[in-house]
């Protein structure tokens, strides 16, 4: 960015940042949490409430409402953010309110910047990846594919700075900058000793069990219980974070993901808990693997996954130290705080940075 970093709001007083419209995984609200600490006054707005409970300042309910309310609602909602804050960081490539027509994407981010808003994108999945690319069948995800490159590149048109959160996501998003995961409180989650019960506890969390391959998770365990091997699975679905993260601490290795090609959230809570996570990592280019070895996630696709599980279960110290340096690699890499500094860095004047970092 050229301008200056702002270093006060419109109104003189501290920065005011919107995140919006949309908080998947929480993202938004570790960013949001650690601006405020920077002294920053930062906001989440979402049109829809998510499931996990992240939490948000502003909440409009407009899922089952009529075309014309939820249209109505975003339009006057996009007129006070107008006036009212200094940067808005939308979220899950999209904005507060998007015309689609023929292939053809419109929406307010022209009006923005002619008002001076600095405008903040992220990136996260099939908000920009083709549906050709993506492992999810459902019928919705191919009538967005269109829309996907025309929405992305008017973003990348207007954007002050672009990001993605999965390595992958930069091959469509030309100037777009990786940023890793800022969903865990990192000095909120401590790590605790891992269980002992002489049964290998697996915990996997699918928020789509299409996308996230737990088929494989499924039957790599049934085939080791079959072969004598003490393991239990712990498939953790439709529960608030807080049990989640309780349910974690129950388990021996956490599985994220056996398809994407990268991790999510999910491995961040696990990592920051201490567990060693197992995960489908692509590495076929430099550029889809941010930290290179220094990843301490246990590599596994499905056609490895169940010889990797009944290797773990047999080496307890293995276990015991990739869980240390997962969490050493989530309070280097993870911290919201750290990655704010990375969004926010020569956009605005952090003034309270190296006191909470």
């Amino acid at each position: 960015m050229s301008a200056a970093a702002l270093s006060s709001g419109k109104r003189g007083g501290p920065v005011r940042i919107l995140h919006a419209p949309a908080d998947v995984g929480g993202h938004a609200a570790g960013l949001a949490a650690a601006e405020r600490e920077f002294g920053l006054h930062s906001e989440v707005a979402v049109f829809a409430a998510g499931p996990y409970g992240y939490a948000s300042d502003i909440e409009f309910r407009l899922d089952g409402q009529p075309a014309w309310r939820r249209f109505a609602t975003r339009a006057r909602f996009t007129a006070q953010a107008l006036r009212r804050y200094d940067v808005i960081h939308f979220n899950f490539g999209q904005s507060l309110v998007t015309l689609r027509l023929a292939g053809h994407v419109f929406n307010e981010l022209a009006l923005l910047k002619r008002a001076g808003v600095t405008v903040l994108v992220t990136f996260q999945g099939c908000d920009v990846r083709p549906q050709g690319a993506c492992h999810c069948t459902q019928e919705t995800c191919r009538a967005e594919d269109r829309y996907r490159a025309p929405n992305a590149a008017r973003f990348l048109r207007f954007a002050d700075r672009a990001f993605h959160l999965n390595p992958d996501l930069g091959r469509w998003l030309p100037g777009s900058h990786f940023l890793p995961y800022a969903s865990v409180d990192i000095d909120a989650v401590r790590p605790v000793p891992a269980p002992d019960s002489g049964v290998l506890r697996v915990a996997h969390a699918p928020s789509n069990r299409e996308v996230k391959g737990t088929a494989h998770v499924i039957a790599a365990v049934e085939r080791l219980r079959s072969d004598g091997v003490a393991i239990e699975l712990d498939l953790i679905e439709g529960v608030p974070r807080e049990e989640v993260l309780e349910r974690v601490g129950l388990a021996d290795v956490v599985v994220d993901q056996m398809l994407g090609g990268w991790y999510g959230g999910f491995a961040v809570e696990a990592m920051a808990s201490g567990r060693p996570v197992v995960c489908y990592i692509a590495e076929r280019q430099a550029q889809e693997s941010p930290f290179g070895a220094e990843l301490p996630i246990v590599r596994a696709g499905p056609e490895r996954l169940t010889e990797c599980l009944r290797e773990l279960t047999l080496d307890r110290e293995r276990r015991t130290r990739v869980g240390a340096e997962g969490r050493a690699f989530c309070e280097r890499h993870h911290n919201p705080r750290t990655v704010a500094q990375q969004v926010l860095q020569g956009v605005v004047k952090l003034p309270d940075a190296t006191a909470v970092v």
